[in-house]
């Protein structure tokens, strides 16, 4: 078994001959972690649909999905149906690569598995059976393209949006997609213990920074296109172009260290500060609608501005949780300032160590991937909530109030 098995010594030292791939790439690499996260996002989002069907949120509406034999209902049991089947058939796919693995068989096709997964789940959502794939179908070609269609602004976005958040997944693709085409070695291998997947193949002519910058590239364009479309009256859109602009400003200061111009992270700690705080400001005031920076914006004299908003969905401390989420997500990179200091003292806790271990391997990659992709499903679930309550409101909707905060009226579905 490949948990047994011993490495070549130095005769003088002790000190293994070769370096050891982790615990972590060996039982999950690369290839397995993309389409990990990839059913981890599809699972998030029936989440959101079952939680806005469970709340009375009509989500059709707010997709503008309109289709006579499609109810939220039958929304919600589609995208279940989708995500069991993906996991059932990834899941088996996962198991043959851990049989084989395991009982120390290796051979080339296998490097093929996990893009056969891939595959598999694009087929699986983008089949043309029922409204809803079509719908996702005619998204994923529009959105690649930088586009938007304003009658279905909402959709768009949501799916924009959430693409930005895997861009390091997109990364990790095209490092697979790049070594397989290369004719690298994919997959560990148990007769040498020694390879891994590397990313440096990328790293020469800086693909790896060309595409992580290709989701915010798309919003860009997005946003350029509403403030062009409402003759440039609207300056929401251009501001938010803005924001989506800083997310190059982290890309352009690791390009300049790359290439030695510049020496020490000073400049990125800058650049991602501004993308972090210009974006958490959005989320909160623009994407949210909630009031937290009003008191500082406004010069009227208003007192007991509240937090949050007065039409609410959700339990007020579902809110609070989410604004706190997105704030030390949208800051994490922090930890990667504070604890290499903190190491270096002989009593550093777990913490420190556990918050500068997210910046120097492959795991810590991972778990801040999954962290990013969690804080966007949060997000989501209020932006649906947000748009909802717009939507409900121009169109003469009335509320109730419950419990202090506000119950929309059960539309039908």
């Amino acid at each position: 078994m490949f948990f047994k098995r011993e490495l070549p010594l130095d005769a003088a030292t002790g000190v293994p001959l070769i370096q050891e791939i982790s615990w972590f790439d060996f039982c999950l690499p690369l290839p397995y972690r993309i389409l990990l996260l990839v059913n981890f996002g599809i699972w998030l989002w029936y989440v959101n649909l079952k939680t806005c069907y469970r709340f009375n949120i009509d989500t059709l509406l707010v997709l503008k999905l309109n289709s006579p034999e499609l109810t939220n209902a039958k929304l919600v049991g589609s995208v279940r149906s989708a995500c069991s089947r993906v996991t059932l058939v990834n899941g088996l796919n996962y198991a043959i690569y851990l049989i084989l693995i395991s009982n120390d068989y290796y051979f080339k096709l296998m490097d093929l598995l996990p893009l056969g997964g891939l595959i598999f789940t694009i087929i699986a959502l983008s089949e043309k059976s029922s409204p809803e794939k079509k719908r996702f179908t005619s998204t994923v070609f529009r959105i690649l393209r930088g586009n938007i269609d304003i009658n279905i602004r909402n959709n768009d976005i949501l799916l924009s949006d959430t693409l930005t958040s895997y861009s390091k997944v997109l990364i990790d693709f095209l490092v697979y997609i790049s070594a397989l085409i290369l004719g690298y070695q994919t997959l560990p291998s148990p007769q040498d213990l020694s390879l891994e997947l590397s990313k440096d193949h990328l790293k020469l002519y800086n693909l790896d920074l060309v595409l992580s910058s290709y989701p915010a590239l798309i919003r860009l364009k997005q946003c350029i296109y509403e403030f062009e479309q409402s003759r440039r009256r609207n300056k929401q859109h251009l501001f938010n172009a803005i924001k989506y602009s800083t997310s190059f400003l982290p890309i352009l200061a690791n390009l300049l260290i790359r290439g030695g111009f510049i020496h020490g992270l000073s400049l990125w700690y800058l650049a991602v500060f501004i993308n972090s705080t210009y974006s958490f400001f959005w989320d909160i005031k623009f994407d949210w609608n909630f009031e937290l920076f009003t008191k500082f914006l406004n010069n009227d004299g208003v007192k007991n501005v509240p937090i949050l908003r007065q039409k609410l969905i959700f339990n007020k401390f579902f809110y609070y949780v989410a604004i706190l989420v997105d704030l030390q997500l949208r800051y994490i990179w922090v930890y990667r300032l504070m604890y290499p200091q903190l190491l270096e003292r002989a009593d550093h806790g777990v913490a420190a160590f556990v918050g500068s271990s997210l910046f120097i391997n492959e795991f810590g990659n991972f778990v801040l991937e999954v962290l990013e992709i969690l804080r966007r499903w949060v997000w989501v679930f209020i932006k649906i909530e947000t748009e909802y309550i717009k939507m409900f409101a121009e169109g003469g909707g009335t509320a109730l109030e419950v419990g202090g905060d506000i119950e929309l009226q059960e539309r039908p579905h």
